[in-house]
């Protein structure tokens, strides 16, 4: 096995959690500087809910920047007992890599994740991606369709990007947004500790330089974060994939929203309450998140649902 091989082997070995790994080799997720974000005031889950019947403010659209394939044990616990019923096997699963964008009638445009970027395709290492971790997680399999500066340009200047984490393929679009845009996380996603961190770290503080401290939600437990004090935006704290995982709930003028983030990867997983594999850091505790939003799915069927990366 050549030097590059054997690099890719280890580091798909530390990617799948293996036993070996131990917790004393958990590293935080960036060294990137974090502050309490001012934005936002919190509000009782019940007073969320509550907004989800009046019609809402916000223009609203999706946009798929690209089609990808990663292992299904990675999206999906294979190990659950709803999965193994199933016969659910490892594979290459087809997925997508989605940005969301709404645009506020006062407060102006907004990003949710962030697409991929084309220049970091094209020259993966002068935006801090070195060739082994490009092998190692697969980013050459990446089918672009819209670049995030191609998104970027059909609208006015954003005013904020909200992340619903900082994995990297929530993030590989930032080459092709402004440095000072303001970036939104969930409370300690910057510390969130996994042992796939060794190697990511580093291209997420290049990925990262040059930008503002990361803003972070103020959750608090069993409320909301009501981002623009109108009912319009509503940031979720739902740990367990990363220790900040956020989901965002949004009263558009089409009717709610609720885009999960990566708290649930696939549409087999929605559909049977089963967590990620092992691109998670914490699967009972992503359970739990998982199974919060599908109750609030239940509780309201007007609520449409967009997972991290399929569709429903």
């Amino acid at each position: 096995m050549n030097t590059r091989n054997l690099s890719a082997a280890i580091l798909l070995g530390l990617m799948m959690a293996s036993p070996l790994v131990t917790a004393q080799s958990d590293a935080q997720q960036t060294q990137h500087a974090s502050q309490a974000a001012v934005l936002g005031k919190p509000v009782s889950l019940a007073e969320m809910e509550a907004s989800l019947a009046t019609p809402g403010r916000l223009g609203f659209s999706v946009h798929t920047s690209a089609n990808w394939q990663v292992p299904l044990r990675g999206l999906l616990n294979l190990e659950a007992p709803a999965a193994k019923a199933a016969g659910k096997k490892d594979g290459d699963e087809p997925i997508q890599v989605y940005l969301y964008e709404f645009t506020h009638p006062q407060h102006g445009r907004f990003f949710i994740d962030t697409g991929v970027a084309q220049g970091l395709l094209e020259a993966p290492t002068r935006h801090g991606v070195q060739a082994e971790l490009f092998q190692a997680f697969g980013l050459g399999k990446i089918q672009l369709l819209q670049s995030t500066g191609e998104i970027a340009s059909g609208g006015k200047p954003l005013c904020g990007i909200f992340l619903t984490h900082l994995h990297l393929d929530h993030i590989i679009g930032l080459p092709d947004l402004a440095a000072d845009i303001p970036l939104y996380v969930g409370r300690n996603e910057h510390l969130s500790l996994s042992p796939q961190n060794h190697m990511t770290q580093a291209t997420t503080d290049a990925l990262l330089s040059g930008r503002p401290p990361l803003n972070e939600w103020g959750f608090d437990k069993g409320e909301a974060i009501d981002v623009f004090g109108d009912a319009s935006v509503y940031a979720l704290h739902t740990p367990g994939h990363t220790e900040g995982s956020t989901a965002y709930v949004l009263n558009t003028l089409d009717g709610p929203v609720l885009i999960a983030g990566d708290t649930c990867h696939t549409t087999w997983g929605w559909q049977q309450g089963v967590e990620p594999g092992y691109f998670t850091r914490d699967k009972s505790q992503n359970r739990i998140s998982l199974l919060a939003l599908k109750a609030l799915s239940d509780r309201h069927s007007q609520l449409k649902v967009y997972l991290g990366h399929q569709q429903l």
